[in-house]
């Protein structure tokens, strides 16, 4: 019964759903004058993991998607919080938008399906930690998508949104401990601010790298091919957020 479950919860995806709601980011798009470079990089009917920065709040992984659904017609999964799932409305929303629960289990699933599936390596972390102005891309200890795709076999796409770490200013008050606090319990909350809480009219530029094959060389361990592919990812990062 619960594994029903659980595989029914990954075809709660209603793209009649998706497309009525992607006219509301029609004005985040305009807002944020969102443009992609490189969308063609994202294979169409294969499995795809498509890694990107987080920010504070990922307005542009709503709006990549967007652009998928509109531009390829392909409609990306993505991987959310655990939190979110626990509140009903919440959930139901992001299911039915084709978002799932971030674990291992539902990612492979995933895959083995062959989505287009999305997310942001760094989560919350990365949203406590990032600035105005900041370029750094906080996953040295974030190897688990490497994992994921080596097993899968999935070719891993790098993307990097500059201007979505200057939509807001971050509060750095009671960093460490909040840090620590999501350390424990996995749940914390960035201290930030925009206009309000709305964010600041910043140009987000979305680029989108070629797919990176993750293949273990002959005589290497696993943790060996693990590093040595999230080096190879980390130094396309770090070249597209310059």
């Amino acid at each position: 019964m619960q594994a029903t479950h659980i595989r029914n919860e990954l075809h709660h995806l209603d793209p009649q759903f998706v497309r009525k709601t992607m006219r509301w980011f029609t004005l985040l798009d305009r807002y944020f004058r969102y443009e992609t470079i490189g969308l063609e990089n994202i294979p169409k009917g294969l499995a795809s993991l498509v890694i990107m920065n987080h920010g504070i709040i990922p307005y542009h992984g709503f709006l990549l998607a967007k652009h998928l659904v509109e531009n390829r017609d392909i409609y990306p999964r993505g991987l959310g919080a655990g939190f979110l799932f626990s509140i009903p409305w919440i959930r139901q929303l992001f299911l039915k938008s084709g978002t799932v629960n971030a674990n291992d289990r539902n990612a492979k699933n995933l895959l083995k399906e062959k989505n287009c599936v999305v997310l942001a390596p760094g989560g919350i972390y990365e949203g406590l930690v990032c600035y105005p102005g900041m370029k750094r891309i906080p996953w040295e200890r974030r190897k688990g998508f490497i994992k994921l795709a080596l097993e899968t076999n999935t070719p891993i796409v790098p993307s990097y949104c500059d201007g979505i770490n200057e939509v807001y200013y971050n509060l750095r008050f009671l960093l460490k401990w909040r840090i620590k606090m999501l350390e424990s319990t996995r749940i914390s909350l960035p201290l930030f601010f925009g206009i309000g809480l709305l964010p600041l009219p910043k140009k987000l530029m979305h680029y989108i790298g070629k797919p990176i094959k993750p293949v273990k060389k002959k005589g290497e361990t696993n943790e060996t091919a693990i590093n040595r592919i999230h080096e190879e990812v980390m130094n396309v990062m770090k070249d597209m957020a310059i």
